[in-house]
């Protein structure tokens, strides 16, 4: 007898529900002629028990198959191919298997293909222990409010709003609870005309930069720092100024004075999660005032802050308007929710504006209204108190387990986000410990990546970013005790003493 073969049919986690990709499935097999016309499939019992999988799944998807003529339901036979069933299938033709007679390679004007990003294992969710920065805990997420939103947004009140084209607006409602419940906390307001929303912060960030930067510009850019803008600024035509950084955030040096643009992280500098002090945050905007360039704030991660730091950002106390500033909601509800916001003055924003409707005009507007009554109705406030409570015990875990099992390893002063920036001894290449500890069901991820390509020097290897978003709080201990194993395994492949450091809070910028 026929096997369907269903790869992972019960994992809930995978795309789509059990029943349409049983369906995807079935009708996969009719088409490629698995099951021919007139052939009987399986039953429901001995289907269901094939794929580990409800009866009542399987009759479901039977019955709705041959609702659609695709298969045909007769008494002491079950179900059968109906004869026509092929053609009553969506049909598809394999456009990869046409003979390509076009040289794209010189039709192409852009190879953004080719600069360097953070990638991740397709099977990266399969590994027990995942240390991943930027991935959403869904047992945090408050799924019944959020519902309530998104039905409350099906309205027949909200729908009238949210259907038409907003053409290069946005949801008035969700502008006003931005400004209202969000921006506060950040330290300062905005007019509405002075926000815009956006397709996620790298959204935000692509606006911004597109808007401000011409080839040749000069642009101080945080070392370590993010990869996909530092791409972005590659990509602009910008030469890159690397500004070292410490345990107080970006250092302010004279490599600054000749720059047109300079990017920060100041709240939770991206990777090594440290806060730009307050007195470096006050010589920045004297120095930006002085020198006449314009920098972007980059406030992606802010309220993932659980410890006693200045909540405020760098924007608020921007007095002349020099700050243009990216944040999202993506850390705090989830990354695949893609809603960012760019605030500027109202010049460079109604210039956004309009380049924005040139790419996707705006971000989808219902999406937009779900979130605005998310935030309306207090469940955000609610939520950044559970975040916080959560993710402050997992900080607090992880920094244990790490003393515990990786003494060797520095970590860099934080008391909030959601991940850690380690700086191991030099003889510890973190690519090479992070594919040994991937066999033994861990994902790590290295830290080269985070540094400038310069030809001058050879980029450190020994860093490495921790996230804690994506793993529960009991299984920490127990990763981590097993990325030691591995350190102490290849400090002794190479004849060192396990180096005991002091924690000295090191970060990236001393490439030490």
């Amino acid at each position: 007898m026929f096997t369907l073969s269903v790869p992972n049919m019960p994992d809930r986690k995978a795309q789509g529900s059990l029943q349409s990709r049983l369906r995807e499935k079935i009708s996969e097999a009719i088409a490629c002629g698995d099951f021919e016309p007139g052939q009987t499939l399986p039953s429901t019992r001995i289907m269901a028990g094939q794929l580990d999988i409800s009866r009542n799944t399987v009759t479901l998807v039977y019955e709705a198959l041959a609702a659609e003529g695709v298969l045909v339901s007769a008494q002491r036979r079950g179900f059968y191919v109906a004869p026509d069933a092929v053609s009553r299938l969506p049909q598809s033709h394999a456009v990869s298997s046409r003979p390509m007679t076009v040289d794209w390679d010189s039709k192409l004007v852009i190879n953004p293909a080719a600069m360097e990003h953070i990638t991740h294992p397709r099977d990266w969710r399969s590994k027990k222990y995942t240390f991943m920065y930027g991935q959403h805990d869904r047992w945090i997420f408050p799924i019944d409010n959020w519902r309530k939103c998104s039905r409350d947004s099906l309205s027949l009140h909200d729908m009238y709003d949210w259907t038409v084209d907003y053409v290069d607006e946005d949801d008035p409602v969700l502008l006003d609870a931005f400004r209202r419940r969000v921006l506060p906390r950040r330290g300062f307001t905005a007019s509405t005309q002075e926000v815009l929303v956006t397709v996620g912060a790298q959204h935000a960030l692509y606006l911004a930069i597109q808007c401000l930067l011409r080839p040749g510009m000069v642009v101080g850019i945080e070392d370590p720092s993010y990869p996909d803008v530092r791409n972005l600024m590659l990509f602009h035509g910008a030469v890159l100024k690397p500004l070292p950084v410490d345990e107080d955030g970006v250092i302010l040096c004279e490599a600054m004075k000749s720059c047109d643009i300079i990017y920060v992280t100041p709240s939770h500098q991206s990777p090594t999660t440290v806060t730009l002090s307050l007195s470096r945050r006050r010589q920045l905007l004297e120095m930006a005032s002085a020198h006449d360039f314009i920098i972007i704030e980059d406030d992606y991660d802010t309220e993932s802050r659980f410890g006693r730091f200045p909540s405020s950002a760098l924007k608020s106390i921007d007095t002349e308007g020099r700050v243009v500033y990216v944040t999202s909601l993506s850390k705090l509800l989830s990354p695949g929710l893609r809603v960012g916001f760019l605030v500027g003055p109202l010049p460079f924003i109604r210039q956004a504006r309009a380049l924005r409707r040139m790419s996707i005009r705006h971000p989808a507007a219902n999406n937009q209204r779900t979130v605005a009554l998310f935030l309306k109705g207090g469940y955000y406030e609610s939520l950044l108190k559970r975040f916080h409570d959560e993710y402050a015990g997992r900080w607090q875990t992880l920094q244990q387990a790490l003393a515990r099992y990786i003494p060797c390893a520095n970590i860099a002063s934080s008391e909030g986000g959601s991940s850690v920036w380690l700086k191991f001894p030099p003889s510890i290449n973190t690519r090479e410990l992070s594919q040994r500890a991937y066999r033994r069901d861990v994902y790590i991820q290295p830290g080269e990546s985070y540094f400038l390509q310069d030809p001058q020097r050879t980029r450190p290897t020994h860093y490495m970013r921790l996230g804690f978003s994506s793993i529960k709080m009991e299984d920490i201990a127990d990763g981590i005790a097993i990325v030691g194993a591995v350190v102490d395994e290849m400090l002794g492949e190479i004849n060192a003493e396990p180096l005991f450091a002091e924690h000295d809070h090191a970060v990236g910028g001393s490439h030490g």
